[in-house]
């Protein structure tokens, strides 16, 4: 009854409604993969994942398809072990990983659903709700520095206790330390957690010093992957030299370049992203190592996902969100709803439904999709 008989993929491409400015690049719409599974019963389950341009569906129809058509959908462990005994020629991190984390997740949500049980309670089960922490600070088309403050304040009024602001667009980072300041002019870190995310834009561990001891004074929880992946050696002279506490690992697709992090204390707030990391047990043994070495774990976006890690343990203590009323992350529209309805005064109550808790929109998903891959059982 749950053996997978149909594999589909597609490329959509979500559209923003204002585009995001970095560093090196604008964003104008997001690239996502989705990544259905359907087994003999009919019973289905699904994954999302941003795949930043790269063909992640092209992988997961050309290479992982064969490890999942004809097999139990259930026996997501054997997914992995087929996967690498297939594929031992080529490297088992990087887009391979990618892909392979969404198939994982996609079988992980018919496991729920043939159990009748969220994501949470097959990993354990803990808390009712969890704190949000909101992505908020992301620059609106032409906001003067008091608009953003007063705009991320608004925020802390509803209930919101930890807000992320965007900290790779700004050409003159000084203006980033007066919108700092302006918020806490009326937030102290008390009240309202303040991440700062660099989103991997510095590159010199000298700037970055100079940098951090400019953010000193606004009591932030974390300042955010502050260089990009390549240079993770970075990360532990920066947080041995800081009084502000470091995290990195968005995106990272290499279990053990995590726990290396771990081991070595270069991080102070490891983040991790289901969606890229190999999927949940992967995912899993990097939170445990982290937690045995005291060090707390983040959610990268996607809290259809992140969520249940969450509401299974202490381990990861905030649900990484944003808001349905900003333009900032609309992949949620690929699926039938979002967390965000859900929040109260800034908690998350955990989804009763079975699996991840989620059902994709299949109507917006072909809408947007530039490639759509299908491969059945024979």
């Amino acid at each position: 009854m749950t053996k997978a008989i149909n594999v589909t993929a597609w490329r959509s491409r979500v559209p923003l409604e204002n585009p995001i400015k970095f560093k090196w690049n604008t964003i104008t719409h997001r690239d996502c993969t989705v990544v259905q599974i359907t087994t003999e019963s009919g019973l289905t389950g699904a994954a999302v994942g941003l795949n930043r341009g790269a063909p992640l569906d092209v992988i997961v129809h050309d290479m992982l398809a064969d490890s999942v058509l004809g097999f139990d959908a259930l026996d997501v462990d054997a997914l992995h072990t087929r996967s690498r005994g297939m594929h031992s020629f080529l490297d088992q991190t990087g887009l391979l990983a990618q892909a392979r984390s969404l198939v994982d997740l996609a079988m992980w949500d018919i496991r729920g659903k043939h159990l009748g049980a969220p994501l949470w309670r097959l990993l354990g089960g803990g808390p009712s709700s969890a704190p949000v922490l909101l992505v908020e600070g992301y620059e609106l088309p032409n906001e003067t520095d008091r608009a953003f403050a007063d705009r991320l304040l608004a925020r802390a009024d509803e209930g919101y206790r930890a807000i992320k602001l965007e900290a790779a667009g700004y050409r003159d980072p000084r203006q980033l330390l007066t919108r700092l300041d302006l918020i806490r002019e009326r937030r102290d870190a008390s009240e309202l957690a303040l991440v700062v995310d660099v989103n991997g834009s510095w590159h010199s561990l000298r700037d970055a010093q100079r940098m951090v001891r400019a953010l000193e004074e606004f009591d932030i929880a974390w300042l955010e992957d502050p260089f990009p992946h390549h240079r993770f050696d970075l990360l532990r002279p920066l947080t041995e030299s800081s009084n502000v506490p470091i995290g990195s690992g968005d995106d990272a697709t290499d279990p053990e370049a995590l726990l290396q992090l771990v081991t070595e204390r270069a991080v102070d707030v490891l983040r991790v992203d289901a969606t890229t990391l190999g999927g949940i047990q992967p995912t899993l043994d990097v939170i445990g190592a982290a937690r045995q070495a005291g060090i707390p774990t983040s959610g990268h976006a996607h809290p259809y996902v992140h969520q249940h890690f969450s509401f299974a343990s202490d381990a990861m203590p905030y649900v990484e969100a944003f808001a349905d009323d900003r333009p900032f992350e609309p992949s949620y529209r690929l699926t039938t709803g979002s967390v965000y309805p859900h929040i109260r005064d800034g908690e998350l109550a955990r989804p009763t439904e079975p699996g991840l808790a989620f059902e994709l929109d299949l109507e917006r998903v072909n809408d947007w999709a530039v490639r759509k891959l299908e491969r059945s059982a024979e």
